[in-house]
């Protein structure tokens, strides 16, 4: 009987787990800059700034710029995570622009604080005294677990495996009682 009884409990926890929580969407974080070699970067063509908007995102966010040149100059944004004032090699860099650009990229595992800036050089002057920011690149967000896997259905899934040990152990009661005590021999007839 302990035998079936164990088989009944592994069978419903085996049934349990097989629910499961899906892992949280990256977020998309849209995010508009505006910029000019003169004045910096803003959130709006009349807002620029030196530095430019502070910005926070976080690993893993899927992140679409809308980046704009006010001063018909091209520009190029990166994230320096060196701060060597220029863009390149495992920094997120767009391609250049001179009018408008709309650019996507995926935060990489890098927390911290660091500048965005364009590094271009072109041109009369240069985007490195003005062009720049920070943005802060936080831990992915997590929503925490559920007690149990299975989310908001978390209630009915004990329930049934409450009712599918109950009937196990019953089943089981109900077999062995059946079966009698082995050697017994059954009951004269009367």
């Amino acid at each position: 009987m302990a035998f079936v009884v164990a088989l009944g409990i592994a069978a419903a926890l085996l049934g349990v787990s097989a629910f499961s929580t899906p892992a949280a969407a990256a977020n998309n974080v849209p995010i508009s800059l505006y910029g000019s070699r003169a004045a910096g970067w803003g959130e709006t063509n009349t807002t620029l700034t030196a530095p430019g908007p502070p910005l926070t995102v976080h690993v893993g966010d899927n992140v679409t710029l809308n980046l704009t040149s006010v001063d018909g100059v091209t520009h190029r944004w990166c994230i320096d995570y060196n701060n060597n004032s220029a863009c390149g090699g495992s920094e997120p860099t767009s391609p250049n622009f001179g009018v408008a650009l709309l650019w996507n990229f995926t935060v990489s595992n890098v927390t911290g604080t660091y500048h965005y800036r364009s590094d271009r050089t072109a041109g009369p002057g240069d985007d490195l005294a003005k062009m720049w920011g920070n943005i802060t690149i936080l831990a992915a967000e997590t929503t925490p677990p559920p007690l149990l896997p299975g989310g908001e259905n978390t209630v009915l899934i004990v329930a049934g495996v409450i009712v599918i040990i109950v009937a196990v152990i019953a089943f089981a009661a109900f077999f062995w009682r059946r079966m009698g005590k082995p050697g017994t021999p059954p009951p004269p007839p009367q």
